[in-house]
Order: structure tokens, then sequence, then C-alpha cells
């Protein structure tokens, strides 16, 4: 096997498995929470949002767990290394990996740079404050637990359940959102005519 297939692959794999989780969030999104048959999906959509775990979510993660392990030192499974990961992990990657897919899912639905700020706006504050409600406890069992290399595959688990809802919110929150900006657009074009 070539050094650069034995490189990626570790990554492709974790995309892979990142992109079957959050398209199957989003479908529970779809199903369970906006009440649609399963005839009515929107597989555009699912496969947009499947895509940030491909591309972006995965690899992420992958590296982003390593670098954890590599950086934060002590026994493995200690409370003490435990919760520094935790704390770590929650300071700096959990705010920049929502932030991110909150702009990202604007990105990949062709929104206007306007549109993807007032979705992180709207939705950002939200989502982060449910992240500190369920990840800390689920990132201590993960960093205590979980060996390294099943540690992604964890956190995917129980992302099935998270993507679920993030999904809803970009989706319901959005559009909302948006149709009030453009009945301000609305107004205020009539104003100035």
């Amino acid at each position: 096997m070539s050094l650069r297939l034995r490189l990626i692959g570790p990554y492709v794999s974790e995309g892979l498995r990142a992109a079957a989780i959050m398209g199957t969030g989003d479908i529970l999104a779809q199903t369970v929470v906006e009440k649609k048959q399963m005839k009515d999906i929107d597989v555009i959509r699912t496969m947009k949002y499947g895509s940030l775990g491909m591309l972006f979510v995965g690899p992420v993660l992958k590296y982003w767990f390593g670098l954890l392990d590599r950086t934060i030192r002590g026994k493995q499974g200690s409370v003490s290394r435990t919760l520094k990961k935790m704390a770590v992990d929650q300071t700096i990657m959990a705010p920049a990996l929502n932030f991110t897919i909150a702009g990202l899912v604007g990105l990949i639905n062709s929104e206007e740079p306007r549109q993807i700020m007032e979705r992180i706006k709207v939705q950002y504050p939200d989502i982060m404050k449910t992240n500190y409600m369920i990840w800390p406890a689920v990132q201590i069992i993960n960093f205590g637990l979980v060996p390294l290399r099943y540690q992604v595959v964890f956190v995917q688990t129980i992302a099935v359940f998270w993507n679920c809802f993030v999904s809803q919110m970009l989706n319901e929150k959005l559009s909302k959102s948006l149709d009030e900006v453009a009945e301000e657009q609305t107004s205020t074009s009539l104003q100035s005519n």
C-alpha cells in the first residue's frame, strides 16, 4: 500500500462514516421532526448535508482527536486528562465546528453572504446552548472510556441525534428568518419608491 493511501485512508473512512451519519440525521429531521413522508424527503438536502460530513466533519474530527491525544499528556482514561481534553474540545472545537457548519450549510445552499451571516446570527446561539447541555458529558465518556481509534465513531453515533437537531434548526429557523428579511427588504424598497 502506498504511503499516500495509508495517510489519507483513515480520513476518507471517517469522512464516509460522517457522511452516512449526517445524512441519517437529516433524514430523521425530515421524517420525525418535520413529519415528512419518506417519499417526500428532500434527497438533495440530505446529500448536501451528508457531503459536509464527508468533506469536512469526518476528516476534521479524525485530525482533532489525534491532536488532542498527542497534545494533552497524562494517563489514558485518567479523570484529569479526560477533563482537560473535554475542556479544550468544548472551548475550541465545539464553537468552531458549529460556526463553520452553520456557514457551510448556507454555502452549499447557494445563499448570499448576507443570508449566511443571518443564518449564523439566528441559529448559532441556540445551537451552542444545546451543544453545552449535551456534548461535555458525551466527551467525558468518549475521552475517558473509548479508545482513540473509536472516538470519532462514538461521537458520530451520538451525532445522529445531534445532526437531526442541527439539520432541523438550520432548515426551519433560517426559512422563517429569511422570510422576515425578505419582508423587510420589500417594505424598505416600497418606502424608497
